[in-house]
């Protein structure tokens, strides 16, 4: 299992009886809006320094304004991104670079679902109302964190998650 990032590695401290973290693998610069666009610059730019074409400029100018306005919209979803999930005796928590998004406690855990939208698998843990915590295919040991919530929400309600 990748280590956690250091932020998230001191927030352990916090939760009582931890049972395992997960760290989300990727970071914001994994961002396909972002890097295809980065790619397209270096490409059309190693072209363009080699061939001299005034069409491989003109594309990287235009790749390069792309990326450039990506930057913002990969910073500000990556702000809202789970870094780690930590199962601990209280519940299953949520962090971002340290700082907690989420939590549910196991009492309150109301399913454990499975969500497909075109291709994308997202799971989601659900908690009282509209509240939920998101696991997403890049965390890591994905299998075991949803092994170990179906397990607390089967022992505390009455039959098998969803």
């Amino acid at each position: 299992m990748p280590p956690l990032r250091r932020k998230d590695a001191e927030a352990l401290l916090r939760y009582r009886g931890v049972r395992s973290a997960h760290t989300y693998q990727a970071s914001w610069y994994n961002n396909a809006t972002f890097v295809f666009p980065l790619i397209a610059v270096i490409i059309a730019g190693v072209v363009w320094l080699a061939t001299g074409s005034a069409e491989a400029g003109g594309a990287a100018v235009f790749f390069l304004v792309v990326t450039g306005a990506m930057l913002p919209v990969v910073f500000i979803t990556w702000q809202r991104q789970t870094t780690a999930v930590i199962v601990h005796e209280d519940g299953v928590t949520a962090l971002h670079m340290g700082l907690e998004q989420q939590s549910i406690a196991w009492d309150e855990l109301r399913s454990v679902r499975r969500v497909e939208t075109l291709g994308n698998v997202r799971w989601y843990l659900d908690g009282p109302g509209e509240e939920h915590i998101v696991i997403e295919g890049e965390i890591a040991d994905r299998d075991r964190l949803l092994d170990e919530a179906r397990s607390e929400f089967e022992r505390r309600s009455d039959g098998p998650s969803p």
